[in-house]
């Protein structure tokens, strides 16, 4: 039977896991980005699903991005229209982050850019046409219709902190026979509340990656700098509501970055490319 899987990861996890994860990220070749720090942290024990979370003995503030009134409401699927700069200040260390991917090419995390009455260099309208494109696959994201408008799209990806992955330099697609530009966006992600008011401190996060560029590591990345700038922003865990099952190499990666499995919903989507009465 095909289902959903519910992950969870702690962001500020203990010493050991820490120094377990740094050796690894070291290994890996992180390009100088570190995800996690050298503070050891007592997390709450009322963490979501009942989940115990090893601590150490020493004890440091965990600094927290207070949301202001209009947004003390926000959850994973609703908010206000903005900029995806909520709080950037929190994460000025990191971003914009220039990495090179495993092909060769080098790339940005970076905000997205707003050219005003310019669509072909305008960002949002890049953002919500990958949004658009990944909906219309339907095999990734519960969505079954389009974003019609920008600021509709904007409410939804841009109420937070969002983020796009842009090529610096020319290359190629994943198929080898495609070239790509400079600027060009390879991937987009957002970080925001998963959950409102008293557990806002518990984060989501969307990802997509352009399917001409799969394959090259976008996804890795972004999930790196999600786990980074997460812990920044001050939420102390995150949760992914919809992870599917038949999405095989997103399941294994966000395991390799630490998450856990929590909870599998059977027959909970009927996504495309589904026998008919199949669910996933």
């Amino acid at each position: 039977t095909l289902s959903i899987i519910r992950m969870f990861r702690c962001i500020i996890p203990s010493l050991l896991q820490r120094n377990r994860a740094a050796a690894k990220a070291i290994a890996n070749g992180c390009g100088g980005l570190q995800t996690l720090s050298a503070t050891a942290v007592v997390l709450d024990r009322r963490a979501i699903c009942g989940l115990s979370v090893a601590s150490s003995s020493t004890t440091m503030p965990v600094r927290v991005s207070l949301l202001p009134t209009n947004r003390s409401m926000t959850t994973a699927y609703q908010g206000i229209p903005g900029d995806g700069k909520h709080n950037a200040h929190l994460i000025s260390d990191i971003i914009p982050f220039q990495t090179t991917l495993i092909d060769g090419r080098r790339v940005e995390v970076d905000y997205f850019r707003h050219v005003e009455d310019d669509i072909e260099e305008d960002e949002y309208y890049a953002g919500m046409a990958l949004m658009n494109l990944i909906i219309r696959e339907g095999r990734s994201w519960p969505f079954d219709q389009e974003f019609e408008s920008v600021d509709d799209w904007r409410g939804y990806f841009l109420s937070h902190s969002a983020f796009v992955v842009r090529a610096i330099n020319n290359g190629m697609d994943s198929s080898k026979k495609d070239s790509s530009r400079s600027g060009e966006i390879l991937g987009c992600f957002y970080v925001k509340p998963n959950y409102p008011g008293r557990c806002s401190h518990v984060c989501n996060g969307g990802f997509i990656t352009a399917p001409r560029f799969r394959r090259l590591g976008v996804g890795r990345l972004m999930g790196r700098v999600f786990l980074r700038a997460a812990k920044d922003l001050g939420y102390k865990s995150s949760y992914f509501n919809l992870v599917f099952k038949s999405n095989v190499g997103s399941v294994l990666m966000w395991e390799s970055l630490g998450f856990e499995r929590v909870a599998v919903l059977e027959n909970a989507a009927a996504l495309e490319g589904m026998e008919e009465g199949e669910l996933d």
